[in-house]
């Protein structure tokens, strides 16, 4: 039970030298033990009587037990086996406060026996009506650690971050979380993750993870507005419809574990069952909608080509940003579709040998309709091309421009 808020407890005692932290209120106290590590909190209460349970109520909880010989959890440096009763004593304590905010990282819990302990925690903090979870393998490196396949039932979650995780099929499906706004997945493996859903988020982010499913997993958000879809590995997803995205970018990376030397890394998606008759479109048309739209491939363009095959036309797109492998001699096919495909697109920028933001020389030209060309851009403003180096590929890339009747 939540101990009474008594003037009393906030009042300075005559001739008191314990500070100015003493007149402020329970909540602000409260507010301020969520900044501490969760150790750090609970040993506020051998400070006075009315320190006793005060963090108990902290509105934020931090907990990290990362290590097997050590954990910052608590002043000792105990095994993980302690680390973890530690963790389970301290949410038995508490309660089922409600949280504002829980950050719980953890590491070297691999072994089977440990995790249930690492679910039972999740769900702690779920009956917390937590609002914002981050879930963090510290160790996701050595290998992820597999949660219950459950859904999660939140009516008051609206952020959660997922990171070194094992994903199966039921945890992918945030349907039972009306009120989650931002979805954060790191690191992860989608084990049978046939979809990912949810019909409340708006920004959505996955980055660095394995999906690993027998067909490509769904994607469905109708409501998704920002999209970050980089680095994904294996087979890659299909996207659902998304009519108010504004938001987007995606890298298609290179898959280097393929089995293959350096010099003949192939795209991932390649290696698996995705087959040229195969006429399944995974990503353009999920993307149709968007406003602002970043498309970068890392090696060859298979599944963008894939996709090109049957454009679809990005009735709202703006801004568009492309790398190398948009802009291939002598035809550029790829860079050419989508163009003609893009009506009112106001600005163009292609990163060509370029390392995003780290390169040397940007070029920006001024678009200038032209009687009888193929491709008509009347809304076309700018084309930036930014590089390390004016080699031969960019040149022929200028000339492909000026075709455009673009001028530096």
């Amino acid at each position: 039970m939540r101990p009474e808020k008594n003037g009393k407890d906030v009042a300075v005692a005559s001739g008191s030298d314990s500070g100015a932290i003493d007149v402020l209120s329970d909540d602000i106290l409260e507010h301020i033990l969520g900044f501490l590590p969760a150790a750090e909190a609970v040993r506020t209460s051998v400070l006075a009587r009315r320190w006793r349970h005060r963090w108990k109520f902290a509105t934020a909880l931090n907990v990290m037990c990362i290590m097997e010989s050590y954990c910052y959890c608590w002043p000792k440096k105990p095994p993980v086996e302690e680390c973890s009763k530690a963790v389970d004593d301290m949410l038995r304590l508490r309660g089922h406060t409600p949280l504002e905010a829980c950050h719980l990282t953890f590491g070297s819990l691999h072994n089977k026996e440990d995790v249930p302990c690492l679910n039972r925690w999740v769900r702690h903090v779920v009956a917390c009506q937590v609002q914002r979870f981050r879930l963090e393998n510290f160790d996701y490196y050595n290998g992820h650690l597999m949660l219950d396949d459950l859904s999660l039932v939140s009516r008051h979650l609206t952020r959660l971050e997922l990171i070194g995780l094992e994903l199966n099929n039921e945890l992918c499906d945030f349907s039972s979380c009306p009120a989650l706004q931002h979805l954060d997945i790191a690191h992860c493996s989608l084990w049978n993750a046939k979809k990912l859903s949810s019909q409340s988020t708006k920004s959505l982010s996955i980055t660095s993870c394995n999906f690993i499913t027998e067909s490509n997993t769904l994607i469905h958000i109708p409501s998704l507005v920002s999209l970050n879809l980089d680095s994904h590995l294996y087979l890659p997803p299909v996207l659902g419809s998304m009519p108010s995205l504004k938001k987007a970018f995606v890298r298609v990376p290179v898959d280097e574990d393929c089995g293959y030397d350096e010099s003949e890394w192939l795209d991932c998606y390649s290696c698996h069952i995705m087959k040229e008759e195969d006429n399944k479109r995974f990503l353009l048309d999920g993307l149709s909608n968007a406003e602002n739209l970043a498309l970068l491939s890392e090696t060859t363009m298979f599944i963008f080509e894939k996709d090109l095959k049957q454009c679809p036309t990005f009735n709202n797109l703006k801004t568009l940003l492309l790398n190398d492998h948009w802009c291939v001699a002598p035809n550029f096919l790829a860079l050419t579709c989508i163009l003609k495909h893009s009506p009112v697109l106001e600005k163009l920028t292609l990163e060509l040998n370029s390392r995003g933001p780290e390169h040397k020389v940007e070029l920006t030209g001024v678009y200038h309709p032209m009687d009888g060309s193929t491709t008509k851009l009347e809304h076309l403003k700018a084309i930036e091309v930014k590089c390390e180096v004016i080699d031969e590929n960019v040149h022929k890339v200028l000339q492909f421009l000026c075709t455009f009747n673009f001028c530096k």
